[in-house]
């Protein structure tokens, strides 16, 4: 769809005629709206991936959603599936970055905001970001970049000269074509990316993992509920059973021990799942899985492939309010 076409699209659907309908027709089921964010950034920060949500942004999300919506966390959610009431929603966070403990903790304690972050534990470990933040990293500098990876039969692409979203899109592009090879080649690609970016660029803080003691007063929270989201961050549908079980059992020993706590909710990366791999989230005694289909949560689907919608730098609060339709 044309930029243009989205736009106008967009416009028409969130005007008070449009939207009450489209509104009621969602909710008619009393379904759980599942929301997916990544990290917390400040908004000056030169910093353009659409995983880095502005402060400032989220705490204009967190006004709307509260005057429409309840915000309860992910156990609470599960109760009262399908249950009549005022809408319900949920806040998750993926990956572990360490925005999560500079600027989303104290929003959570001020607050007492209800929120479940899910954790890829094998950055924590390394204290080292994924092949995906370092390629974000890596491409935020000024001017034009060309990335070029023929051998992997990838074609090449230029990031740049704009800021903003037109650049976080080549960064994306980029990004979504990594994910398409084979898990192996994915780190040495990466790497290449980099190399050919130049390295690091200014005026943002690079994307970076939490420390194992950040992480462990963001569990310590009472209104924090952590969860697992792979060791690696590897696409789990793209690894035989026994790889994907041991990466997802790996993770939740990883934050049990760190945290001290039961890990029940696991998030499967890039929403990537199958029937195996349910019934290997089941066996390792997980209560709830999620995914990311852009749909709301209805009652009586399975509890492990539970729908959520991504919500970015680039989502204002326009389109957060049809977002939180499955719109």
């Amino acid at each position: 769809m044309k930029e243009w076409t989205k736009k106008a699209g967009i416009k028409v659907l969130s005007s008070p005629p449009f939207y009450t309908v489209v509104k009621a027709i969602a909710q008619r089921r009393n379904p759980t709206t599942i929301l997916c964010y990544h990290t917390l950034r400040p908004a000056a920060e030169k910093l353009d991936a659409w995983t880095a949500l502005s402060l400032e942004d989220f705490r204009n999300h967190v006004k709307f959603l509260r005057r429409h919506y309840e915000i309860v966390s992910l156990a609470e959610a599960l109760e009262c599936q399908g249950m009549a009431g005022r809408p319900r929603v949920v806040l998750t966070f993926d990956d572990g970055e360490v925005g999560l403990y500079q600027h989303l903790l104290p929003l959570v304690a001020a607050e007492k905001l209800p929120v479940t972050v899910y954790v890829s534990t094998g950055q924590i470990e390394k204290n080292s970001p994924y092949w995906f933040d370092r390629i974000m990293n890596a491409l935020q500098g000024e001017g034009t970049v060309e990335i070029d990876l023929p051998a992997a039969g990838l074609e090449a692409y230029q990031v740049g000269p704009s800021r903003g979203q037109g650049r976080w899109n080549q960064i994306g592009a980029i990004l979504e074509a990594l994910k398409q090879v084979p898990h192996e080649e994915r780190e040495r690609l990466a790497d290449l990316v980099v190399a050919q970016a130049g390295g690091q660029a200014d005026g943002f803080v690079p994307l970076w993992p939490m420390t194992v003691p950040q992480l462990k007063e963001l569990a310590a929270n009472p209104f924090v509920t952590i969860g697992a989201h792979s060791h690696g961050h590897e696409i789990l549908d793209q690894l035989d059973l026994k790889a994907a079980r041991t990466s997802i059992a790996r993770s939740k020993h990883c934050l049990e021990t760190w945290t001290e706590k039961t890990v029940r909710h696991f998030a499967y990366p890039n929403g990537n799942y199958s029937s195996g791999l349910m019934i290997e989230i089941d066996r390792l005694g997980f209560t709830s899985a999620t995914i990311l289909d852009g749909n709301l949560t209805a009652s009586g689907g399975s509890s492990f492939a539970l729908s959520r919608i991504g919500v970015g730098r680039y989502d204002g609060l326009v389109r957060l309010s049809l977002r939180v339709l499955g719109v």
